[in-house]
């Protein structure tokens, strides 16, 4: 209950601080670069037909090529009004500065006014000049609609809003494509309780290039078709590179820069549809980001590692893409890369604690298996020679079971080491397999995190908990083989046990890149024994001769019938080691030239002396010619 309870206030404190930054980034704006960049990536798959009967007619390079350099003549923005009116265009937008006269023809700006007052329905711009609105001149004031063209550029220099409405010096002015549609005949329908003077982001419908365009050179030669103009509300201005405004917006990468003219005809396209897109409220966007962090949280708790890992990778692109629908379907922003980054952050913070709170247990189980060991003193922690705590703790776990069974093996026969021995087997058949397989459940759940020096450090903890788990369960056996009666013996057939071991060696042999080999004449050899712990003797044998024959040799298990007996034997390529090992197994022999290592001989050959002298069995070991190495079984045969 203790651990529980600490389990779940380190769920809570971790909760807490995840939605104190989440807080935090929402509030100082951590994540705005992010959340453009998703914004921008939503707009570019949300592309929609352009408005039929919107026209661009375009200052472009092709028409400054042929009418000569800017500023033009008024005389030809004159003409191009009066051929617009004639042939039953709409309103206009003439998106050119007209704040000073035109001196060296001053027919040209009477013309011009007359021009605008003839069609009736011209918008002109107002252009911002810091703190200062530059007009147009009164004459061309008089007989047209003003609105600012003013567009808001963002911190990363990319054009998304534009204000509804701009104050300059006492004078208030909507936005030229608010007062275009007006004077095409419709009134903005702005959402309800929307400010006048908010910033909105804009809808676009398309990058540069989206509307229909026609040449001013063109128009004003008449080669357009009255057809193509008659009822179309025309925006005239720059396009050319370098004149007027260009701006940044998320269509760019398309098509590089957007002309101005362009700009607001994505905007009158917008207003006139009745396309808004709006930002959550700030309270509304906390509080749908930090449900998300929550429910998260619970599966993490709640959840199998693997499966949070799933959990997480799933909430994290379902929060990006509910960012999407909402800009998509509803036209609300809610910027999803805070609540996306906190979750991201969620699982490795969490697993980490759990993997904290598995080396804690695991210190916890090397003490007690010390004090089985040696009562009254400390564990005694085996050197890895680099540092890694869990490396550490393992190898403390697997010596101290190698001690625990010299103990019982050297001493075996006295009614004191019998009973700390039943003591143990009760204690350690949950205390040493419980955290080992918990800690490879870890391990592999942990695998997705591949850095270099996680795996490194995940694949060290798997096979040192996988040699851990073998020590127990050779620990176990060698408890069954000293409670073994020889009245409980059964038929064992030896021809089907020898390739039973062989089929379980081939594994290991493959990755060892060694070949086992079966050498047996007979049909059915059968002996009375116990059929698990012969089997486990003879695979004792053979992963021994594996780990110390060569690479590339051979491991040959053979069966021979001999007067009398059996003779079940390993065959290896590799280096022997001293007979007197098989008669003290739980003593680690000295290294010398030509010998084994000493890893692992213990438990295994432990088992395999105590299996003999069960089954009233003999041990031969022959040291072949050239290295090859034997350790045979000879079992009384049952005809």
């Amino acid at each position: 209950m203790a651990s529980a309870g600490r389990h779940l206030r380190e769920w809570a404190v971790l909760l807490v601080l995840l939605g104190l930054l989440l807080t935090a980034a929402i509030r100082l704006g951590w994540t705005e670069r992010a959340d453009n960049w998703i914004y921008d990536t939503g707009v570019s798959w949300s592309g929609r037909t352009a408005g039929p009967d919107i026209l661009i007619v375009a200052i472009d390079e092709p028409s400054l090529a042929q009418l000569g350099r800017w500023p033009w003549s008024r005389q030809q923005h004159a003409a191009m009004l009066e051929r617009l009116h004639a042939a039953g265009a709409g309103a206009v937008l003439l998106d050119v500065i007209l704040s000073e006269p035109q001196r060296d023809d001053p027919q040209a700006d009477a013309r011009l006014a007359a021009a605008i007052a003839a069609h009736g329905r011209v918008v002109l711009p107002v252009f911002m000049s810091g703190a200062e609105a530059v007009l147009p001149l009164p004459q061309f004031a008089r007989h047209a609609q003003l609105g600012h063209a003013q567009a808001l550029v963002d911190r990363d220099g990319v054009t998304r809003r534009y204000l509804v409405r701009e104050s300059v010096a006492g004078m208030r002015y909507d936005h030229v494509a608010a007062v275009l549609l007006r004077q095409a005949g419709t009134s903005p329908a702005y959402p309800s309780g929307m400010e006048r003077s908010e910033q909105v982001l804009v809808p676009f419908s398309g990058p540069a290039g989206h509307y229909p365009r026609v040449a001013a050179a063109d128009l004003l030669a008449g080669t357009v078709p009255a057809a193509l103009l008659r009822g179309k509300t025309v925006l005239l201005g720059a396009t050319a590179t370098g004149l007027g405004d260009n701006l940044v917006t998320p269509l760019a990468g398309r098509n590089g820069v957007m002309p101005g003219v362009e700009f607001v005809a994505n905007v009158f396209d917008a207003l006139r549809a009745g396309r808004f897109v709006l930002p959550v409220p700030p309270a509304w966007h906390l509080a749908g980001s930090v449900v998300l962090l929550l429910l998260l949280m619970a599966a993490l708790l709640l959840t199998t590692p693997r499966i949070a890992l799933l959990v997480t990778v799933a909430a994290v692109f379902s929060t990006l893409l509910l960012g999407w629908l909402l800009l998509e379907r509803s036209g609300r922003w809610w910027p999803p890369a805070a609540p996306a980054a906190a979750m991201a952050l969620a699982f490795p913070l969490w697993s980490w604690r759990r993997l904290e709170a598995s080396l804690a247990t695991m210190t916890r189980e090397t003490a007690r298996i010390a004090a089985l060991v040696r009562p009254g003193g400390g564990a005694v922690l085996a050197s890895t020679g680099y540092l890694d705590p869990v490396q550490t703790r393992i190898a403390a776990i697997s010596g101290a079971v190698d001690r625990i069974a010299q103990a019982l093996t050297l001493d075996a026969g006295a009614s004191e080491s019998r009973r700390q021995r039943d003591d143990m087997m009760r204690h350690l058949a949950h205390d040493l397999r419980s955290p080992l397989i918990s800690l490879r459940s870890l391990a592999d759940q942990l695998r997705g995190n591949n850095t270099q020096e996680h795996v490194a450090m995940l694949e060290r903890m798997d096979a040192c908990a996988r040699r851990s788990l073998d020590l127990t369960e050779q620990f176990l056996l060698l408890g069954r083989a000293e409670a073994l009666d020889p009245a409980d013996f059964t038929d064992v057939d030896l021809v089907q046990l020898l390739h039973q071991c062989a089929d379980d060696l081939w594994e290991d042999a493959q990755r060892s890149g060694v070949r086992v080999q079966r050498r047996c004449a007979e049909d059915i050899a059968v002996v009375r024994g116990d059929a698990r712990l012969l089997q486990r003797a003879v695979l004792n044998l053979g992963w021994n001769a594996l780990r110390h024959g060569p690479p590339g040799g051979v491991v040959t298990l053979s069966l021979q019938l001999e007067p009398g007996a059996c003779l079940l034997s390993v065959h290896d390529q590799g280096p022997g080691f001293a007979p007197d090992v098989l008669a003290r197994p739980s003593q680690h022999p000295a290294k010398g030239k030509g010998a084994r290592a000493q890893e692992g001989y213990g438990l295994g050959l432990a088992l395999v002396r105590l299996v003999a002298e069960k089954h009233q069995a003999s041990l031969q070991v022959e040291q072949a010619v050239g290295g090859g190495f034997c350790i045979g079984l000879r079992i009384v045969y049952s005809p």
